[in-house]
């Protein structure tokens, strides 16, 4: 394996061993990226937290690395097959000799959002239509539920799942959900539309502003529920992130 090793590894006794504390970043990126299905968040979610690439010091005594992710790292990262155990010669894949960091179901969720990602891209029939409950769905045991999708035969289905249907075992997760993305999005909109255009429900939810206040805010709640449909999807995400703090399903 030659070159730059990946975060993750060093060389020890002319062997790649793990380094924990970088693996556990390695894992985490892997996790995040499963669960978001975007580089873009995730680059993001990455900067918030202060999080940076390896960094080491050249020959010349210049220190290298040590920077933001960018979004092509992160693909690379994404995609290198150093991290289930693997070298690559010539275009194909063999067992190395090094330990893996990522396990099989997390490395084949995080492969099957890639691939999902580049097939909605040259399909004609993608959308700019956002995961509008991203974030913000929870399973009975508390677990996140997260966007998710399948490809089969050229049609994209979107799912929510529970996380550790992403992350574990699958055996593991018999009781973890998996939820058709439409029918539980079209469920929560309906139910924050039928509260948006009920003003008795929207006065006793600013019953501390004071009446003019409230008047505005009603007549505001009753226009966006009424225009609700023609509204972007990034706007109707927005609206709801504001509005909803957790659904538990």
């Amino acid at each position: 394996m030659g070159g730059v090793l990946p975060l993750g590894y060093r060389v020890q006794d002319r062997r790649l061993v793990i380094v924990d504390s970088e693996a556990e970043i390695v894992r985490a990126i892997f996790r995040r990226y499963a669960e978001l299905g975007s580089v873009r968040l995730l680059k993001a979610e990455l900067e918030a937290q202060g999080r940076k690439s390896k960094s080491w010091t050249s020959t010349a005594g210049r220190m290298i690395g040590g920077k933001p992710f960018s979004r092509g790292a992160l693909y690379l990262m994404l995609r290198n097959r150093s991290y289930r155990g693997e070298i690559v010669h010539k275009g194909q894949s063999h067992p190395g000799e090094h330990p893996p960091i990522i396990d099989p179901p997390l490395w084949d969720a995080v492969e099957m959002r890639l691939a999902g990602n580049t097939a909605e891209r040259n399909s004609a029939t993608r959308t700019d239509q956002p995961s509008l409950l991203a974030g913000m769905l929870f399973d009975a045991k508390g677990n996140r539920i997260t966007p998710s999708y399948a490809v089969k035969q050229g049609a994209r289905y979107r799912y929510y799942v529970s996380r550790p249907r992403i992350t574990q075992d699958q055996r593991e997760s018999t009781t973890a959900l998996r939820i058709p993305a439409g029918e539980i999005e079209h469920l929560v909109i309906s139910r924050v539309r039928q509260w948006l255009l009920d003003p008795r429900s929207i006065y006793q939810s600013t019953r501390l502003a004071d009446p003019s206040a409230q008047r505005r805010l009603i007549a505001r709640a009753t226009e966006i529920g009424q225009s609700w449909t023609e509204l972007p999807g990034t706007r109707q995400r927005d609206l709801l992130t504001t509005l909803i703090d957790r659904i538990d399903v």
